[in-house]
């Protein structure tokens, strides 16, 4: 899991995430988001066709998710793009679905992006 990309257009800061979720990675996606000024909007756009493959134990969908929430916490908007059947079952039986927006693709959600910056 990596930031591939972080676009900024006046306040706005979005940093596009990919890859299997790891810890280490997540430390870095706290660490950049921390240095965007708290006056801006920041967004994080996370590509969640790994999620599934979360390794170790069953808890790690929870630190995945008691993460999330952690970034939430900072006033950062999160959203979750191109979840598969199974990962989207799951956060809906957990009613987690709710507290996070979604995306169908990363293109999807690059076209959102896009289309409100120049609307902005």
């Amino acid at each position: 899991m990596e930031i591939i990309n972080h676009t900024s257009h006046q306040n706005r800061h979005i940093f596009f995430v990919k890859g299997l979720v790891k810890e280490q990675a997540l430390n870095k996606v706290h660490q950049a988001i921390a240095e965007v000024p708290t006056d801006s909007t920041r967004e994080l756009w996370i590509d969640c066709s790994h999620v599934d493959r979360l390794h170790l134990t069953n808890s790690s969908i929870c630190s995945f998710v008691s993460e999330l929430l952690k970034i939430r916490k900072q006033n950062v908007k999160v959203v979750l793009c191109d979840m598969n059947a199974t990962t989207e079952r799951l956060f809906r039986l957990l009613r987690l679905d709710s507290l996070f927006d979604k995306a169908s693709s990363e293109d999807r959600a690059a076209l959102q992006v896009t289309s409100k910056s120049i609307a902005a």
